[in-house]
């Protein structure tokens, strides 16, 4: 069974691969696409990044890798990673606009980050 922490590893590994692959096809297709860049660097940064860097710490912090709300955690950054940069490529596609998903993907992601707070906060409560 794959750990919490191996879980957001593998999470923003997977996501790293997606943004490079997109990264290759911006900078083939043309000048068009370039207009998909900031859903580039979303899948990068809060895809890639931010999940490996959760990961990170909670491999350091096991104790609470183990919690409901790490799990929960999880998965609210997932489906916020996957909203936030499905509404950001939906708000230039030209096809049917996804751009209404991009306002709740924006507010897991904040809700993900604010959830890390509170695990940190209680980590560091913990070795205090």
């Amino acid at each position: 069974m794959i750990t919490l922490p191996y879980r957001f590893m593998l999470t923003g590994i997977v996501f790293a691969v997606i943004g490079m692959a997109f990264g290759i096809w911006i900078g083939t297709t043309g000048p068009s696409a370039f207009n998909y860049a900031p859903a580039h660097a979303h899948i990068n940064l809060v895809g890639w990044v931010t999940m490996f860097l959760f990961g990170l710490w909670y491999r350091s912090t096991p104790s609470l890798a183990g919690t409901t709300l790490a799990a929960v955690h999880y998965w609210v950054a997932l489906v916020g990673a996957i909203c936030l940069v499905l509404g950001i490529i939906g708000s230039v596609a030209p096809y049917p606009p996804l751009d209404p998903v991009v306002i709740p993907g924006a507010l897991l992601t904040l809700i993900s980050m604010l959830i890390f707070l509170w695990t940190v906060w209680q980590g560091a409560q913990r070795s205090v």
